[in-house]
């Protein structure tokens, strides 16, 4: 496909675009704050939670990628010059609960669970909540010169987008919690060999990528393949019991759905795609 540089086409802080593919259509989200290495601030934020909401909620969208603007940086987590905007520290306590349970997240969306697939990019600094950001991803392609730090860790603010949920589920225990405890940064060497970054590529090479990985994904047929992420993501803490019952409740609706046929179909005529 012919990919368009949104950069600098507008001056809003996170920029969309919907690009159609054979079987589906992708949904670009670009973090668009490259002067401050694309740290959301509560305008981006607002910004990011109608973007994943959309991706949810519109079945014509079938994965997502996410990328930093410029050249610099994937994104450097929350801008601290608007902390207070983001966070309202004067709830009381059962403001407090609700906003646990219910509050999108700071950053904009990253407690919204999405079952659809998401691919996320580095090309460089990855920091605090921009490394939350991207193990939201369910593939994540970094390029050699990408750092990972959890760096809020040196001015003390929490990780609250998902980053104490998300890194020991990716990389376990042994290698998660030094990242967390640390901020130690990390290269994209270290961070593919500890499971991150799913595929190094060379540099300036990223986005090009993450667009090849979700043109085949459009490709393959939807729904075993949104049927099965979801079985992987909703099966995780279940018992092995629960969670092969969970797996098998989509037998039925998956095998008699129109992707799947279609999909055997095309099996049945020869067409052996294989995902390069």
């Amino acid at each position: 496909m012919d990919l368009v540089s949104y950069f600098g086409m507008s001056d809003l802080p996170l920029i969309t675009n919907i690009h159609e593919v054979p079987g589906g259509k992708i949904f670009q989200i670009t973090m668009n704050r490259p002067e401050v290495h694309n740290a959301v601030n509560k305008e981006m934020a607002d910004l990011f939670v109608e973007a994943w909401r959309t991706f949810q909620k519109d079945p014509e969208l079938t994965v997502a990628v996410l990328h930093g603007a410029g050249d610099k940086a994937f994104c450097s987590g929350a801008d601290l010059s608007g902390l207070d905007k983001m966070a309202n520290l004067y709830l009381n306590q059962e403001e407090r609960e609700e906003y646990a349970k219910n509050d999108p997240g700071p950053l904009g969306g990253s407690r919204i669970v999405q079952k659809k697939p998401v691919i996320t990019v580095s090309h460089g600094y990855t920091y605090a909540g921009g490394l939350e950001l991207f193990c939201h991803g369910h593939i994540r392609i970094a390029e050699p010169q990408a750092i990972f730090s959890v760096a809020c860790r040196r001015w003390g603010v929490p990780l609250v987008d998902g980053g104490t949920v998300y890194l020991p589920r990716l990389l376990g225990w042994g290698s998660a919690l030094p990242l967390i405890l640390t901020g130690q940064r990390i290269r994209a060497e270290r961070a593919y060999q500890l499971g991150l970054v799913w595929e190094l590529v060379k540099k300036g090479k990223g986005l090009e990528r993450a667009f090849s990985y979700a043109t085949q994904l459009c490709r393959q047929p939807r729904d075993a393949m949104f049927a099965d992420l979801n079985s992987a993501l909703d099966g995780w803490n279940l018992t092995v019991k629960e969670a092969l019952t969970l797996e098998a409740r989509n037998t039925f609706p998956v095998m008699e759905s129109k992707s799947t046929k279609e999909g055997v179909k095309r099996f049945l005529d020869g067409d052996r795609f294989w995902f390069r």
